[in-house]
């Protein structure tokens, strides 16, 4: 016992503030879109898309976190399976089944058993008895391939600028790909990738970048905490420019590319994949900057 309380690592406090502030847009960002029906105006509805487009960076800046807190916790011990299963079942896996059986039961009353089992089933798998638990889905994915991504770092942990520069244009690849040809076009109307097309959010590997940049910030945390707070502002700055370029982006699309508003909202294109990268940034100065009193 005492061997296992010397080898835990210090607290990040830092994760704190990053675990509520991600909680918080999410359902910030889902009171936006869910009251755009109340605006009366064209140009109402556009601002307030405009403010759902800048919350969109909710799934990646959890997705950050999440690999952040595991690597930090996991990295450079052995990793043991059975014990890390028998926690994240009791805390994670079976909650998610539980109010996934429960949202099958709510929202569509009246099934046979044999029905009801097959759609609780599929839901499980696919997240889809509720539109957030993709978010949990997600978790339970990579906590799967946690292992593999353990060894991976430590394969490539002395060369954290090429492999997240590779990881950041294959994910700028994934998103341009997914948003011209998955979201609309030929290929999205064909039967497989139809059905492609209506899980894309809920498989790990679409935000790998997102993973690789959590994994490395747990490894390299103290030289990146030092950075932000001695460079901060020059973040902050990045993060202003970076809205400004969203806005002017969906201003594009909806004004001059005559784009529909759900697809120039949509969280899966290019432009997120910098944006959110400024988010996350900006969110870990400011996470740092608050930590830096705590320690005081």
């Amino acid at each position: 016992m005492v061997k296992e309380q010397q080898a835990r690592r210090p607290h990040v406090y830092e994760l704190d503030p990053l675990r509520a502030v991600t909680a918080w847009s999410v359902v910030g960002v889902h009171v936006l879109a869910g009251t755009i029906l109340l605006n009366q105006s064209n140009v109402g509805v556009e601002v307030q898309n405009a403010l759902v487009v800048a919350m969109h960076f909710t799934r990646e800046e959890f997705i950050f976190v999440t690999a952040f807190a595991l690597v930090y916790v996991y990295y450079g011990k052995p990793f043991a399976t059975r014990r890390f299963w028998v926690r994240r079942s009791i805390g994670v896996l079976l909650p998610y089944c539980i109010w996934s059986v429960v949202y099958v039961w709510v929202n569509i009353p009246g099934q046979s058993p044999a029905t009801f089992i097959k759609t609780a089933i599929v839901d499980i798998l696919t997240g889809n008895a509720s539109y957030q638990l993709y978010y949990i889905l997600l978790t339970l994915q990579f906590y799967i391939i946690l292992p593999l991504f353990l060894l991976f770092l430590k394969r490539v942990a002395r060369h954290p600028w090429k492999v997240l520069s590779i990881s950041f244009v294959i994910q700028i690849v994934l998103y341009y790909a997914d948003y011209r040809w998955l979201q609309q076009g030929t290929v999205a109307s064909s039967g497989f990738w139809q059905i492609v097309a209506g899980f894309q959010d809920r498989f790990v590997l679409v935000y790998q970048f997102y993973f690789v940049l959590g994994g490395f910030t747990a490894l390299y945390f103290q030289q990146i905490r030092s950075f932000l707070l001695r460079y901060g502002w020059f973040v902050a700055c990045g993060m202003v420019a970076a809205l400004a370029v969203l806005w002017l982006h969906f201003v594009l699309q909806i004004r001059v590319y005559q784009e529909s508003i759900g697809y120039a909202t949509s969280v899966l294109q290019p432009v997120m994949v910098f944006y959110s990268l400024a988010v996350i940034l900006f969110a870990l100065w400011l996470a740092c900057r608050w930590a830096s009193h705590r320690y005081r």
